[in-house]
């Protein structure tokens, strides 16, 4: 992977520093910066994530790569509403664009990378009360990149397709987004419904593997649908049984 520009060099290497007090340091100045736009310009979205995506690239040891994803993730709560669209889009256009080129040996920590920042659509979903402007957008953007049902595997690789398609149904239910109750209980079905439909209509996506991972993800057990179905069973088994069984005759 080619380095980013040389400005940003100083700050690169301090995320991925080996020196704690330095890559907290670092992180804080960066969610500083973000905390201070009032909007943000895609094309500045994309080279800060360029940025992060080499800090990763260069984080070595396991928990250190596990916090910085995690940290990672965790910046889009330090943005004003008007800069969450163009910060998530630049995340999946970079990690999208950079995806083939990850060797095997850096690949688990890019997988992380793509968990947590899902996850923390989500959290932002939950954190909005699973409506309003910004879980719309949240919806488009995951509609736009890693459920995209087109097939377009040059915007969209098939391994972030796959990734997602595993991931996207633990992340709602770590997130607690399938056991919400009380005032926000509709809404957040609405929402784990919104993105079932998106999973839904990869069936018809044209890249095959992804059209026979998803039938097996939106039929997880887990999913409301899915519980209702397996209780409609249950109960129809009963009936059937009670039907069946005539007593014993005398």
């Amino acid at each position: 992977m080619a380095p980013p520009h040389e400005s940003q060099m100083p700050f690169i290497r301090n995320l991925a520093s080996s020196d704690r007090k330095l890559r907290i340091a670092s992180l804080e100045s960066l969610q500083t910066f973000l905390a201070s736009r009032s909007s943000l310009q895609e094309t500045d979205a994309q080279k800060l994530w360029k940025g992060l995506f080499y800090a990763l690239w260069m984080t070595d040891r396991p928990l250190p790569q596990q916090r910085l994803a995690t940290d990672l993730a965790e910046l889009l709560f330090v943005l004003k509403p008007a800069c969450v669209t163009p910060w998530l889009r630049g995340f999946w256009v970079v990690v999208d664009a950079q995806w083939t080129d990850i060797d095997v040996l850096r690949l688990e920590k890019f997988l992380l990378l793509v968990r947590r920042v899902f996850a923390a659509h989500v959290r932002l979903a939950k954190q909005h009360a699973f409506q309003g402007e910004t879980v719309d957008a949240l919806v488009a953007v995951l509609a736009e990149f890693p459920f995209e049902a087109e097939g377009d595997l040059r915007k969209v690789p098939v391994g972030i397709r796959l990734h997602a398609l595993d991931l996207w149904v633990d992340e709602l239910e770590r997130e607690g987004a399938l056991a919400v109750t009380g005032d926000d209980e509709a809404a957040a079905g609405a929402f784990v419904k919104r993105l079932g439909d998106l999973v839904l209509g990869l069936k018809r996506c044209p890249v095959k593997p992804v059209r026979e991972r998803c039938e097996d993800s939106y039929d997880d057990e887990r999913l409301p649908w899915s519980k209702a179905t397996g209780e409609e069973d249950e109960e129809a088994d009963g009936q059937e049984g009670e039907e069946e069984w005539g007593g014993f005759q005398d």
